[in-house]
């Protein structure tokens, strides 16, 4: 009879736990079985702050009824906003105890500090069936959230599955100590916590199947990355900001000696430490099985980019500078290609079965000619594309649309499937259209979102585009424009919508800007 009362408690647990925090206290006044399921819930969600419901006191009241009744706690999860140093010792107290707790499985912290510092005590990881823990700090105040780990308390060495740090400073002792402890990791996550490390070293974790790592270079010295005896490991990311722009390339040991610690490896992401053909070699023979590939290429030093896989499904290159003029990949089974940076370089790919096309510029140069000419071939390279245009100064175009028609070889592409648009600090670009002339000159899209610029919010081009070329049919003083002519039709709809509208006079407020911040969709049927 008492299994199956606690079968009862445990199914309205259950219940409770798919419901938000709210609703599920509202289920304690269905009965007194509810309200008891409700009173010994294992899983335990705060979020304390600016704004919130839930006061410091709250969560006192219930951590002390919880330790009085002897209630088990599975699952701590608390987000807080700490004002004072007075709220971060009361904050650090209740983590101690409910880290403590040996039936704990996952810790979850939150922690969002104004003017205060805050120490995670050292019995963090002093349950023994602790599977996972995260502590995330946001970065408003660098170094608030500290892991000292002075007299480390480790149970948890043959449960410890998940570790996320993110934003928390911890010493390179005290972390290589936990990695030390804890074999049975299979994901690690450091994500801003290793800065000033000389070393970070992941060794000997068996099952280890996700690393990801990223820190900002705090010193003008690199720091090493050394990784071995990880035979598990299948996805990897490093991103390091360099605040000295030393250009530190990537070196991770003991890749260059041949090691197949790492050749699992299929989802590969590298932020900022690529830099030239050494680098690429080093993914070639250190990688061989990748199936995802996500380059940063901030301090890429050449004017060519070639890369060779017979394995890679989708690449990602972003932060591509404007003196990378050639990219070539050969790549047969390549299905996906993302491309972010300052222009598009020529882009070619010899044999592959690209379906879908992701280019995202921030331009900050004159376009002329040659920026369409070269879009509408990259067009043709995919049977999918979406684009995402953004001009981070005032718009220059320099373009004879005459003279663009007489050298494009293809009509327009009808292979966009979205356009995202918007401009920065343009004030009076309404008044002529010569980007999107030319544009439509290369391809036709299915759907434009327009937004309006990043600087003067009643501003949006693409909208006063389409009010006086579709709505008003004005003729403009850059020649004859033919695209108009080709549109059936076009539909608006805003983001939170979600059904379309056909344009008409009626929308004529969104359009001209008498209705600042307007960020609107629009549907293209072309002929």
């Amino acid at each position: 009879m008492r299994r199956e009362v606690e079968d009862v408690v445990e199914l309205m647990q259950n219940i409770q736990s798919r419901l938000t925090v709210k609703e599920a206290a509202q289920t304690s006044v269905l009965s007194k079985s509810w309200l008891h399921a409700w009173s010994t819930f294992p899983n335990l969600r705060f979020d304390v702050g600016r704004g919130k419901s839930m006061k410091l006191v709250d969560v006192e009241r219930t951590l002390v009824r919880y330790h009085r009744d002897n209630t088990p706690i599975k699952k701590f999860d608390l987000k807080i906003d700490i004002e004072n140093q007075e709220s971060a010792s009361q904050a650090e107290k209740w983590i101690g105890h409910v880290a403590t707790k040996t039936c704990l499985k996952e810790i979850s912290l939150s922690l969002l500090l104004w003017g205060a510092s805050f120490r995670l005590p050292d019995e963090i990881l002093a349950s023994e069936n602790l599977n996972k823990i995260r502590v995330s700090a946001p970065r408003i105040h660098p170094n608030s959230v500290w892991m000292t780990m002075t007299n480390p308390v480790i149970k948890c060495v043959s449960s410890l599955r998940e570790l996320h740090l993110e934003g928390v400073s911890i010493s390179e002792e005290a972390l290589h100590h936990i990695l030390l402890s804890c074999r049975l990791l299979e994901k690690i996550e450091l994500l801003h916590s290793c800065e000033g490390f000389k070393t970070i070293k992941i060794k000997n974790l068996p099952r280890l199947y996700e690393l990801n790592i990223s820190f900002v270079s705090l010193y003008e010295n690199s720091t090493a990355l050394e990784i071995s005896d990880v035979p598990k490991l299948g996805v990897f990311s490093y991103y390091r900001l360099d605040v000295f722009q030393s250009h530190f390339p990537l070196v991770i040991e003991p890749l260059n000696s041949h090691s197949i610690s790492m050749r699992k490896v299929r989802r590969l992401m590298l932020g900022d430490v690529i830099t030239d053909n050494t680098c690429l070699d080093m993914i070639k023979s250190g990688f061989p099985f990748l199936v995802s590939l996500t380059l940063g290429l901030t301090y890429w030093k050449l004017g060519t980019f070639h890369f060779t896989s017979s394995s890679i499904k989708r690449l990602v290159l972003h932060s591509c500078p404007h003196t990378l003029i050639d990219l070539q990949v050969h790549a047969p089974k390549l299905l996906i290609f993302d491309l972010s940076g300052e222009t598009l370089p020529s882009l070619s790919f010899p044999v592959s079965s690209l379906k879908q096309l992701r280019v995202s510029l921030g331009i900050e140069r004159l376009v002329d000619a040659s920026f369409f000419l070269n879009m509408r071939e990259a067009l043709s390279l995919s049977h999918k594309c979406d684009l995402d245009i953004q001009f981070n100064s005032p718009l220059d175009v320099n373009i004879d649309i005459d003279d663009l028609r007489t050298r494009l070889m293809f009509p327009p592409a009808t292979n966009v499937q979205e356009l995202r648009f918007q401009t920065t600090e343009d004030e009076c670009m309404w008044e002529q259209s010569p980007f999107f002339d030319a544009f439509f000159e290369i391809c036709h899209p299915k759907c434009v979102y327009a937004k309006p610029d990043d600087h003067f919010n009643h501003n949006n081009h693409f909208c006063r585009l389409m009010l006086r070329e579709v709505l008003e049919k004005k003729t403009t003083t850059t020649g004859i424009v033919y695209w108009p002519h080709y549109l059936k039709h076009v539909q608006i709809k805003q983001p939170l919508d979600q059904k379309w509208e056909t344009l008409t006079n009626s929308h004529r407020s969104f359009l001209d800007g008498s209705t600042p911040d307007v960020y609107l969709y629009f549907n293209l049927n072309w002929c």
